[in-house]
């Protein structure tokens, strides 16, 4: 490589004889030595040193780019100083702002903490199965997806320097707000409990067929007072005055409304949902008629004494399903009449 240069100047230099003279020229002149003469003042002696042109020059142009660094790096700090500044000014500006929401943003972390936890126990406590809620992702995930996710946006944000980022807060909030997403699944499925369960507790036969009376016989084995006989009792007797009013004890649709003579009497059978049905009889009046829907709480008939009776009352039965009969005191006073 080292010959081929060598050949290409010779080469060069003998085709172009007269820039060769000019180059030998300026090498000559910047070869040639100066001498400097230093002599202290108040000294005999004297010293001498020798300088070539070249090497003047290169100071020369040393000197020239050190003043030329140096003013750029005062007009840059100048620059940066006036930045400073503004941005002083506005974070002053804002500072109570951001301590505040600083502040917030913590007072919200420790809550959702909390809310977190108690959906989790509240979902624990029903025996939530629901094997999709098992797959919510966890911490680490959740904070990799939000730290992602807010990198793109710093990327694509013209707004924000090279090598900047967001604050601290923001990821934080990114994080937070993932993890509300998250756990939307498990509230769904908490809520949807909740509500299935108010559901039943509407419908159940809890509310009260009248706000007061005395149990003259209740449900189970008893003896007959018109017969003498023991037998099974299948209600509640529910001892008061003539033409006091009786109540549904929950929404639903009247499916019987007979009379009997050595029975019910005047009776009434209405069917709820969830396969409770409840009846109610020896009643002297009755205000509903068969394939009517009545809402809980509505006057459906009063106190009589019709039927096989020894005295007023209403005598009530709740059914769960066809036949199977159960204690209304376990119903009974449930609900706040």
């Amino acid at each position: 490589m080292d010959k081929f240069i060598q050949k290409f100047k010779k080469n060069f230099f003998q085709d172009n004889p007269a820039l060769k003279n000019r180059i030998d020229k300026v090498k000559e002149k910047g070869h040639t030595r100066l001498t400097i003469l230093l002599i202290p003042h108040g000294y005999d002696s004297s010293f001498n040193f020798q300088i070539s042109i070249f090497t003047i020059f290169f100071f020369f142009l040393l000197l020239m780019s050190l003043i030329s660094l140096s003013i750029y790096g005062i007009y840059k700090s100048s620059h940066t100083r006036r930045e400073i500044n503004n941005l002083q000014s506005i974070y002053g500006r804002y500072f109570n702002d951001y301590i505040e929401s600083k502040n917030y943003l913590e007072e919200i972390e420790d809550d959702y903490s909390v809310i977190e936890a108690n959906l989790n126990n509240i979902f624990l406590a029903f025996d939530g199965q629901n094997e999709e809620l098992y797959k919510l992702p966890n911490e680490e995930e959740l904070k990799r997806n939000s730290f992602m996710e807010i990198q793109d946006e710093e990327k694509s944000d013209p707004l924000l320097m090279e090598g900047r980022r967001y604050l601290n807060e923001v990821y934080d909030l990114r994080y937070l707000k993932h993890s509300m997403i998250s756990n939307k699944r498990l509230l769904d499925a908490n809520f949807d409990y909740f509500e299935n369960r108010n559901s039943v507790m509407e419908n159940l036969p809890i509310y009260n067929p009248m706000p007061y009376w005395k149990t003259t016989s209740p449900f189970g084995m008893r003896k007959s007072p018109t017969s003498g006989f023991y037998e099974f009792h299948d209600g509640t007797d529910m001892a008061n005055a003539p033409g006091t009013p009786i109540y549904a004890a929950a929404p639903g649709r009247v499916i019987r409304v007979l009379y009997s003579n050595t029975g019910y009497g005047y009776h009434i059978v209405m069917e709820h949902e969830y396969g409770y049905k409840t009846l109610y009889a020896h009643c002297s009046r009755i205000y509903v008629k068969h394939g009517q829907f009545v809402e809980q709480g509505k006057k459906i008939a009063e106190v009589g004494a019709t039927g096989n009776v020894t005295g007023p009352h209403l005598h009530y039965e709740i059914w769960i399903g066809d036949g199977n009969k159960t204690d209304p005191e376990e119903y009974l006073n449930a609900y706040s009449f």
